[in-house]
């Protein structure tokens, strides 16, 4: 697609270039012999126009050609044109383990020593977003390289690549992504959409030395995701109705915090879906994202392009000329968007943000150090929500006794009872004993206590201390709730909140 997109190039430039020789021609008055010559010589002048008028007649015919070469070319294919699938279709109703396995199976035999960087990186991309992958991993090796998928939180290694290419699918990579081909000496970002029968995928591309060659990752956002609803998210009902009412206040900040790859977004689509629903067409939403992982209808999404400027902070100033009520920023990470996020609240919008902490208390102390005012976050906060994402155990599941470590750890936090369930493994996930994920909330309710207590700048361990009080249920704790209920596993309440 590329070599043809190139050729179609050419040729408009050569039709260009005819274009010019005529338009020369007919100009000058001393080339070509069409205007009146500057001296009365008139052998001369006969010889200029036996020499010249064929050549324009020659230009004029081959630029006639060229422009119909040119607009005949199929190059006039859009580049985003859907890419043809490159691995066997999946069977119905198969788990995400099986889809895994069968696409393991498939990537070994069409990533052959012979296929091109292009065919490489489509394999692999039908691949990732088949199985529901949210990153794909490029580790170069002294062999080569290891292709991985992140599914279910979990990194997977898929296929060999070796080292002939690893060289074509990085040649590649640089090429969509419009990265600096001759640069592997730094690391480079970039992205590029790739457009499948199903729909398109976006791609985030991180391009980074090592020392066996440049490793690549690839965040995948995009396919087959609708929407989802509040009931999509996994809370709790009293949960649930303790958002919807937070939901429903007209102006504040609402923060939702977690590591990467916890659901934050998720959560933060869920809750516009809401608000959708809710407040029909008197909802006036924007946001400023990076990057839009999900279309909303009736939703004002812009991209944060730090290449002309626009960041968050610049982003939020413009959206709040733009009279919305309801407002998506996509992290604070500084004093800056944090103060005019704040004044926001403070002005009769509900603001929805993420902001990087370990927990839903510790949220706050985060924004202390932007030096956000104490007295004023007391003012316009309305709730934390941190939450994680925990691998669902498989119908397989069974009841299980916790080791000895595993139970001082649980009698130290007051939580010994039983029963607990574990992971056994079957055909259906494995043999790993999970099948999916499901999240796990910690809602940090801003009541009055808190708020007089954040007015004295006070420790996260002072502030969880009184949202214990006024019944925010730790995410330890949610965790093992999960566990009793058989939902998830004692390792992965350690693994995600231990």
């Amino acid at each position: 697609m590329r070599s043809v997109e190139t050729a179609s190039r050419t040729l408009v430039a050569l039709s260009l270039l005819a274009v010019g020789v005529i338009v020369m021609a007919l100009l000058l008055p001393d080339v070509g012999g069409l205007g009146p010559p500057e001296a009365p010589d008139k052998a001369l002048e006969t010889v200029q126009t036996a020499v010249t008028q064929p050549l324009v007649l020659i230009a004029l015919v081959v630029a006639a050609v060229l422009v119909l070469l040119s607009s005949a070319s199929p190059a006039s294919k859009p580049m985003t044109a859907a890419v043809s699938p490159k691995l066997p279709p999946l069977p119905e109703g198969v788990t995400t383990r099986q889809k895994l396995q069968r696409t393991i199976a498939a990537l070994a035999a069409a990533l052959t020593p012979s296929s091109s960087g292009e065919q490489l990186l489509d394999a692999m991309l039908e691949g990732a977003a088949r199985c529901g992958a949210s990153d794909l991993h490029v580790q170069p090796t002294a062999e080569g390289a290891e292709v991985g998928y992140r599914v279910d939180g979990q990194l997977e290694t898929v296929a060999s690549l070796s080292a002939p290419q690893l060289h074509q699918l990085t040649n590649r990579l640089k090429v969509v992504a419009k990265l600096v081909h001759y640069k592997s000496d730094g690391p480079q970002d970039g992205q590029f959409q790739q457009l499948f029968s199903d729909g398109p995928v976006e791609v985030r591309l991180s391009l980074l030395p090592t020392q066996h060659g440049e490793k690549a990752v690839m965040r995948l956002t995009g396919l087959g995701r609708r929407v989802p609803t509040l009931d999509d998210l996994g809370l709790e009902p009293k949960l649930r109705a303790v958002l919807a009412e937070l939901l429903a206040k007209p102006q504040g900040l609402l923060f939702f915090t977690g590591p990467v790859g916890s659901g934050k977004s998720t959560s933060i689509y869920g809750a516009l879906q809401h608000l959708r629903q809710a407040r029909g067409g008197t909802a006036q939403i924007a946001t400023i994202e990076d990057p839009i992982e999900l279309a909303v209808p009736g939703t004002a999404q812009t991209q944060v392009n730090r290449s002309t400027g626009l960041d968050f902070a610049a982003g939020l100033r413009a959206i709040l000329r733009q009279d919305p009520n309801v407002i998506v920023v996509g992290e604070i990470r500084d004093a800056e968007t944090a103060a005019i996020a704040v004044q926001a609240g403070l002005t009769g919008h509900l603001i929805l943000t993420t902001v990087h902490a370990d927990s839903s208390a510790g949220v706050f102390n985060r924004l202390l150090e932007m030096r956000v005012e104490p007295s004023i976050l007391a003012s316009v906060s309305l709730a934390s929500i941190s939450q994680r994402l925990v691998r669902k155990l498989c119908q397989c599941r069974a009841t299980k006794t916790p080791s000895p470590e595993q139970l001082e750890r649980l009698k130290a936090a007051g939580l010994a009872q039983g029963p607990f369930f574990g992971p056994v493994g079957c055909e259906r996930c494995g043999q790993t004993g999970y099948d999916g994920r499901t999240a796990v909330f910690e809602v940090l309710h801003v009541t009055p206590a808190l708020r007089d207590a954040l007015g004295g700048s006070p420790s996260t361990q002072a502030l969880m201390a009184i949202a214990k009080q006024d019944g925010t249920v730790p995410m330890f704790e949610a965790v093992v709730d999960k566990v009793r209920t058989g939902e998830t596993s004692l390792e992965e309440a350690f693994r995600v909140a231990g």
